[in-house]
């Protein structure tokens, strides 16, 4: 797009002149945060030798008057904004400071707004030193300066100076032009054929749907970003350094592409995306009448990262050059246009196209040469972000000097000072190795691998594996025989009684020719002779099969087939379920058959390897997988959860869960072996939660165990506070508003984690106390591992991703199960080869992983958070969703109850965000998305809302995604319905240049950017008489959120508005 030959003149007339691209992006940025300082530039020199005060304001009046840009202020205008020259340079402030006061004066310089409108945004500040040294302070807006001004800024300072000393004048050529005349020759050159092929060429290199940067956050994203930031400084090693040079030498390539491929490769491995787009300045002063001005040039050129697997730090930096020649064909094409010609979709939260900027400065870092004085540069504190993160470099022959500016909402201090480590340790992996592929380099030297290893995961506690649940409960029932065990409220059996009927049911299998390792399957109702049967079966060496009576009885006789077990022990009632199955036992026909048998212990040797049951879990391919669990695994999860919650003879535990889910083993065994009290909910009363509340009440409950949406079911009940109840939530996401309101209710709140294939609960992370504290996930954080577990974070290649970064779960230790009953390439799927064996620098014993495809990240001090599923992560109109988060915000509106986001497909194939939600009669779906509007970016707010009067669920508790009904058809287009909207929607015409706009069209989607939104912004001050922010119109882009913005803010005078709207009405 360059053109050299179109020469840059004078403009004829000197009035007001339009802004720069690059201006107008400033000014609009400064409109909508008027408070922020993030565009400030300053810069600052401690001068030591004798100053002349008056050759300093001398040569400052001579540059401002060289650099007119200096002089000028902005202007609204009236359709536009525009600049205007003033004459007078700025005045010199002069202060006394003591020495230890230059910090203080450099933030309070960097920290004071600019009035684009009232001055010129250029400040000079001089402070006396009480040693007699002095503090130089240049102070301006971006909007009027950039990087490569800085070192002209410099020189002309210098040279005017020491004019001004020898009483001369600097004698430098004139300029040809001023920056006004640069923005008036822009505007007026970058229009018609000539920019829309441009726009063509550079939308062509980039390609569409450019994927939003989702970087590991340690706090939400705050609906806009505050402007906030942090700086890490640093300098990489010499032997990078030289490497670099060396790497770069012959022409090969270049510093720039090698430098830029590290951060897109560092940026990829904290991501997990492959596909993204980085910010690069550009500093865009494609003639040579430009080369000694100083102004705002510089433009943001957009360089889109793809990384495909197995690619190598070489053909990275190739591709990386390849992109960088082909972006000079439009090296002045401004961000801004391109910004509309990709149309991204607009998040108020986060910056359009790219959220991670790299900027390479080549060269050591200008200096100020004033005569007869030794100038050093002062670092100017700053704490502002622009992105979510930006590399700065500035790199010579001998060294590279780094700065990582952060946006301290999203990241802490320590993340940003990991992520500088990893840039230089990935630098020299890929200078060393630039055919293997990036994602095989490492991001932690040896030591801090060993160290993320090891972290949290020293979970080792001895224990007898012999002394398992059989053992446990008879010392229970030698202790305490008369003491009740269990109770469904209309029978119960003592440990005397629960001892003894496990024996007669032990005796009564061997006679069967049932041992060790035989499965017998058991689809009994929930009374406290199932907890017997369950035991009698351990006691025999054998292992128990469940069988749920509810599920389609094709299920079950595919479970039956597979796992063939020596006989089934049923019900009358349950009988049907079984369908013609074989070898199936009715124990409740009368007397039991095991009425006759020794009520003493069997003598069988039992060994902690043996089966301890085997559960049929759903399976992706659609057939149920059968998890086998070995008698330690079983032993050591009762004895990991002792401390966890511990059980003693007073406790009373409610369980709720059938036996086909495996939290049951909890509910059922670990009162008993603590001497507890287990009390049995029905498969009725587990459904309804007044029913619940009853026996929590009438039983004095002091633990219960249960999933989510059973727990969110009795917290919409009205139910008496739960003081001392000690609540353990798994099997889900336990979302932030659901453990807060358990917690308000006085229960102590324990989040479990775990699948099946680990034994039940692998974490635990307790969150009593939190409170009003409590901290600002959105999922409560799976937590530490259980005792003699371990919880690892890994890549696709099986290595530890860094403190804070996401990646796949996998569990290790004594709880894996053994695999999938006849299952052999399913197991080896899921249970992979340890990668760590033992001798591995911070790894521990185990020869096995289970994969959960669970995404996670490990915090640094162990705890790990849930970040979702692998399989339900959505991209939305190129952003990546994570639907929990947003059941976490639907959940949290007012009414209420229950909440599901699920993804479907829309009529044009792409994903749309469907949810389905229970709620009171308070709830509605328009105050439901008027909320999620307020919390969520667009692209997160579901497409639908579906009210349900109930949420499905499976037969362990869990919400039942496949059974969700379609989604309810989306409304149609409302018409304009208020005075207000009919207003808007005139203004809106006007401004956009459309013939009429509904009350759910969208600003933004009918052709509206940042300047067309400051011209409604004005349209409606003036003639609406409402003063609304920019972010306030940004945050509401549909017309109905924005008039009911204006609405909400009120208006100067409601008769001379009516008045005004009825004109208005009569054009439509």
């Amino acid at each position: 797009m360059t053109q050299p030959d179109l020469t840059i003149r004078a403009r004829a007339a000197h009035g007001p002149a339009p802004l720069s691209f690059a201006q107008q992006r400033l000014w609009f940025l400064q409109r909508y945060a008027p408070d922020s300082t993030a565009y400030n530039l300053v810069r600052a020199w401690r001068l030591q030798g004798p100053l002349s005060a008056p050759a300093l304001e001398r040569a400052l009046a001579l540059v401002t008057s060289r650099h007119a840009v200096l002089r000028t202020r902005f202007s609204a205008g009236d359709s536009e904004p525009c600049q205007l020259v003033g004459d007078a340079a700025p005045a010199v402030q002069w202060v006394d400071l003591p020495a230890g006061g230059i910090d203080a004066l450099l933030r309070r310089e960097a920290a004071r707004v600019f009035d684009l409108h009232a001055a010129a945004p250029f400040r000079v500040t001089v402070a006396q030193l009480d040693d007699g040294a002095h503090v130089l302070v240049l102070a301006m807006h971006h909007i009027v300066s950039d990087g490569w001004s800085n070192p002209i800024l410099a020189r002309d300072l210098a040279r005017a100076y020491g004019a001004a000393l020898d009483g001369t004048d600097p004698g430098w050529a004139p300029l040809p032009v001023q920056y006004a005349d640069y923005a008036a020759w822009q505007r007026e050159r970058l229009a018609g054929p000539a920019l829309d092929a441009a726009l063509a060429r550079c939308a062509q290199r980039l390609g569409s749907g450019i994927p939003a940067l989702e970087l590991p956050l340690d706090a939400p994203r705050p609906a806009r970003p505050a402007g906030k930031g942090g700086r890490i400084r640093w300098t990489l090693s010499g032997s990078v350094a030289a490497a670099l040079r060396d790497y770069c030498s012959g022409g090969r390539t270049t510093p720039f592409a090698v430098l830029l491929a590290a951060w897109q490769a560092l940026l990829a491995r904290y991501s997990g995306q492959s596909d993204f787009a980085v910010g690069v300045p550009n500093a865009a002063r494609t003639h040579e009448e430009l080369d000694d001005l100083v102004g705002c040039f510089i433009n943001t050129q957009v360089y889109r990262a793809r990384l495909a697997p197995g690619l190598t730090g070489r053909a990275l930096c190739q591709q990386v050059r390849d992109d960088a020649r082909a972006a000079l064909d439009h090296a002045d094409l401004p961000f801004e246009l391109l910004v509309d010609k990709l149309a991204p979709a607009r998040d108020p939260s986060r910056t359009p196209v790219f959220q991670a900027m790299f900027n390479l400065q080549m060269g050591e870092a200008a200096t100020l040469a004033l005569p007869g004085l030794q100038a050093s540069a002062l670092p100017v504190p700053d704490d502002s972000a622009k992105f979510d993160v930006t590399l700065d470099l500035q790199a010579s022959a001998t060294r590279v000097v780094a700065t990582l500016e952060y946006d301290a909402a999203l990241f802490a201090e320590a993340t940003a000072q990991r992520m500088a480590r990893h840039y230089g340790q990935l630098l020299g992996a890929m200078l060393a190795s630039p055919d293997v592929p990036l994602d095989a380099l490492p991001l932690m030297d040896a030591s801090e691998r060993a160290q993320v290893l090891a972290c949290a995961n020293d979970t080792g506690l001895a224990f007898d594996a012999e002394d398992d649940v059989v053992a446990r409960i008879a010392c229970a029932a030698a202790a305490t025989p008369d003491a009740i065990a269990i109770t469904d409220g209309s029978a119960s059996l003592t440990y005397a009684e629960l001892e003894a009927s496990a024996n007669r049911i032990a005796h009564w299998l061997a006679g069967q020719q049932v041992d060790t390792d035989t499965l017998v399957g058991v689809c009994l109702p929930r009374t406290p002779e199932l907890v017997a049967v369950l035991l009698g079966i351990l006691k025999a060496g054998a292992a128990y099969l469940p069988i749920d009576a509810h599920h389609p009885p094709a299920r079950n006789a595919h479970i039956l087939r597979h796992a063939s077990p020596r006989l089934i022990l049923a019900a009358a009632g349950t009988r049907a379920a079984l369908g013609d199955s074989a070898g199936v036992v009715l124990v409740d026909d009368g007397t039991p058959p095991w009425h006759a048998a020794p009520a003493t212990a069997p003598a069988v040797d039992c060994h902690p390897a043996q089966l301890a049951y085997t559960l049929y879990t759903s399976g992706s391919t659609g057939t149920p997988k059968g998890v086998q669990i070995a008698r330690a695994a079983f032993a050591n999860f009762l004895r990991a959860m002792a401390p966890v919650v511990p059980m003693e003879g007073n406790d009373r535990l409610l369980a709720v869960t059938t036996l086909g889910f495996d939290i049951a083993g909890l509910e059922l065994f670990l009162p008993l072996a603590g001497g507890a009290r287990v009390v049995i909910a029905t498969r009725d009363d587990a459904r309804d939660p007044a029913r619940l509340a009853a026996l929590m009440s009438d039983h004095g409950i002091t633990v219960m165990q249960a999933t989510p949406a059973t727990w969110q079911m009795l917290v919409a009940q009205a139910t008496p506070a739960w003081q001392g109840l000690r609540v353990l939530c798994g099997g889900e996401a336990l979302g932030r508003e659901l453990a807060a309101a358990l917690l308000a209710r006085g229960a102590e709140v324990c989040n479990v984690y775990g699948p099946t294939e680990t034994t039940v609960w692998s974490a635990a992370h307790a969150l009593a106390g939190e409170g009003e504290g409590m901290p600002a996930w959105a999922v409560a954080p799976v937590g530490h591992p259980l005792a003699n577990n371990q919880l690892y974070v890994l890549d696709a290649r099986l290595e530890p991703v860094p403190a804070g970064v996401a990646g796949e779960l996998y569990i290790g230790g004594a709880g894996l199960a053994r695999g999938y009953a006849a299952d052999p390439s399913r197991t080896a799927a899921a249970f992979v080869p340890n990668p760590f064996p033992q001798g591995t620098p911070g790894a521990m014993a185990g020869d096995r992983l289970y994969r959960t495809g669970d995404l996670a990240r490990k915090r640094a001090d162990g705890i790990v958070e849930f970040l979702g599923r692998r399989d339900h992560q959505v991209k939305v109109r190129g952003f990546r969703v994570e639907p929990g988060e947003v059941e976490a915000v639907l959940a949290a509106c007012p009414g209420v109850q229950h909440a599901v986001c699920v993804a479907r497909p829309g009529p044009d194939g792409m994903a749309r965000l469907c949810a389905y939600y229970t709620a009171g009669a308070e709830a509605s779906d328009d105050t439901i998305l008027a909320r999620l509007r307020e919390q969520l970016p667009g692209y997160m707010v579901p497409s639908s809302l579906t009210r349900l009067d109930a949420l499905p669920l499976n037969a362990n508790g869990k919400v039942d995604r496949q059974a969700l009904p379609e989604p309810a058809a989306p409304r149609a287009a409302a018409a304009l319905s208020t005075p207000t909207e009919h207003a808007l929607a005139a203004l809106w015409c006007a401004v956009l240049g459309v013939t009429e706009a509904g009350a759910d069209d969208d600003f933004f989607l009918l052709g509206g950017h940042s300047l067309l939104l400051v011209r409604l912004q004005t349209r409606i001050r003036e003639q609406m008489g409402c003063e609304l922010a920019l972010p306030a119109l940004f945050a509401a882009p549909a017309l109905r959120d924005m008039a009911a913005a204006i609405d909400q803010a009120g208006r100067r005078d409601a008769g001379a508005d009516l008045a005004f709207m009825n004109d208005l009405l009569e054009t439509l």
